[in-house]
């Protein structure tokens, strides 16, 4: 399977919920994981928005290694790494967008960067926070401190994205 595996490769957790208007063709790849074959990224972007649904892209980079002297081992660890890091992200899909095989001092490695990418109905990510619900971050300047969710709910109550860009995010706020 490592000759699957390259830039562009799709892989998505098994039994994840599309639209039933979109047919997604998989091969198995690894325990509860497949490759997603015959589209690309934006192609399947585009066809989840068609159906009303979302695909979320995690901007940040997860970057793994796997070593050995096995190409298909080492890649597969690599994987391996990228997938555990994914369900620590609480979603269902991941986009590899660089491998490199190199080695260091003579010890072969695959290097993977991957991005974790999120398929649902709901444009509001509905992944399960790593945060406990019961747990609040303390606030710094002595106001109330808010649980994940309420700080969203305020973010969205004061205009979220659709806020002027200069103004105050509350009103004990001052640049």
């Amino acid at each position: 399977m490592t000759d699957k595996i390259r830039a562009g490769t799709l892989i998505i957790k098994d039994g994840t919920q599309t639209p039933q208007s979109l047919a997604v063709d998989t091969k198995s790849y690894s325990a509860g994981w497949s490759f997603i074959v015959k589209t690309t990224s934006a192609q399947l972007g585009r066809d989840l928005e068609s159906a009303g649904w979302t695909f979320f892209y995690m901007a940040a980079e997860i970057r793994t290694r796997g070593f050995g002297f096995n190409d298909e081992s080492r890649t597969d660890r690599a994987v391996a790494h990228v997938i555990d890091a994914v369900k620590l992200e609480n979603c269902n899909c991941l986009e590899i967008t660089q491998i490199r095989r190199r080695s260091f001092l003579g010890l072969p490695y695959t290097s993977v960067v991957a991005h974790a990418r999120h398929i649902q109905p709901s444009r509001r990510f509905q992944g399960v926070s790593n945060v406990p619900a019961n747990v609040r971050s303390p606030a710094r300047d002595g106001s109330k401190s808010l649980l994940p969710g309420e700080a969203i709910q305020a973010w969205e109550n004061e205009g979220g994205s659709q806020a002027e860009p200069n103004r105050p995010l509350s009103p004990h706020f001052s640049p």
